[in-house]
């Protein structure tokens, strides 16, 4: 479709100079077919076609020059699009280790609680059991002054 854009001009340029040919005085018809122009109208007729050969050239040298810039912007989108593919993988890579790295942390996190509560639970046992020799050591000290009390009734009641 744009190939037939550019040659539209052309196209039309060639239509009009056969146009021109058709409907141009004709000052001697032959059974061989010559036809007979006037130096001023083979002058005009060799301008219009260098003109036109010109015209064709350059929307020739136009057609390659587009069709070149089209195989470098195909050739630069498909590297980009290479690129775009190669970031996404990289994303979507980085993704899942940010993914793991948050799945690996909150593992940590509840072996965290987990930890701080059987801390919590260690520290009521041990105060418990620091009460409970200190009930110990107050008993042991009563049974000693117990004793000792006992000790010293006894000797004053085998001295009396």
């Amino acid at each position: 479709m744009t190939k037939l854009k550019l040659f539209l001009p052309s196209i039309v340029v060639i239509a009009i100079c056969s146009l021109a040919l058709l409907f141009s005085p004709v000052h001697g018809v032959s059974p061989t077919g010559e036809v007979t122009l006037t130096q001023q109208e083979f002058k005009t007729l060799k301008s219009n076609l260098n003109e036109l050969e010109s015209t064709i050239n350059n929307q020739l040298n136009t057609i390659n020059e587009l069709e070149m810039q089209l195989q470098t912007a195909k050739l630069t989108t498909s590297e980009s699009n290479m690129q775009l593919i190669k970031a996404l993988k990289l994303i979507n890579e980085q993704k899942k280790e940010l993914q793991e790295a948050k799945n690996s942390l909150q593992e940590q996190e509840k072996m965290l609680s987990e930890q701080k509560l059987s801390l919590a639970k260690a520290e009521v046992y041990l105060n418990e059991q620091k009460n409970e020799l200190a009930k110990m050591k107050a008993k042991q000290r009563n049974s000693t002054l117990l004793n000792i009390a006992l000790g010293v009734g006894v000797v004053y009641m085998a001295a009396k």
